[in-house]
């Protein structure tokens, strides 16, 4: 068993030593996760106090983490980039600002959103291996007819439509898969 599963094991068991070793480890992780969510939209103190939230969501979590299913970082990661997307969310609902600045709130999240969405589905895409990705990446993204993709890859024109519309299934699986495991 990996130092980090061990560590994983004494959170689970609620050990405070535990929770003291994943502060010292992964506070500078955890805020470098904030910050890329937050930026300069808020201020220092609101990104320790997402970072502190991170920690302490992880503790109150800590009866429900599967030891099998992903690490330390995994876990804290996904709780920080929620934490953070719902921080910069209760600051332009419950302040009281001006349209400029409730407007720049919404941008900073939406930009957020997008840009982790984005990230997402080319991890997605990537993860479906030569020549399924590249074909998708020349079909969606460089909009490159089947039979130009055909041509170039040395496929015939059905296998491509054959892998495009496979693709588009698991893909549509590992991307629900995804998003809720983050949850």
């Amino acid at each position: 068993m990996t130092d980090e599963k061990k560590l994983l094991v004494r959170l689970k068991n609620h050990s405070r030593g535990a929770l003291e070793r994943v502060i010292d480890l992964y506070t500078p992780y955890v805020t470098v996760i904030v910050y890329n969510v937050i930026g300069s939209a808020m201020s220092r103190e609101d990104v320790e106090e997402v970072v502190s939230d991170t920690f302490l969501a992880l503790w109150r979590r800590a009866s429900l983490l599967d030891v099998n299913k992903g690490g330390i970082k995994a876990y804290l990661a996904a709780i920080a980039r929620n934490g953070a997307k719902n921080k910069l969310r209760s600051a332009f609902v419950y302040e009281e600002i001006d349209d400029n600045t409730q407007k720049g709130y919404c941008d900073a999240l939406q930009n957020v959103e997008r840009e982790e969405e984005r990230k997402l589905i080319l991890d997605v895409i990537n993860s479906l291996g030569q020549p399924d990705s590249e074909i998708f990446l020349r079909y969606y993204y460089y909009e490159e007819k089947v039979s130009k993709i055909a041509e170039v890859t040395g496929l015939n024109a059905s296998t491509v439509k054959t892998k495009l519309s496979r693709g588009r299934k698991r893909i549509k699986e590992m991307l629900v898969e995804r998003r809720y495991g983050d949850e």
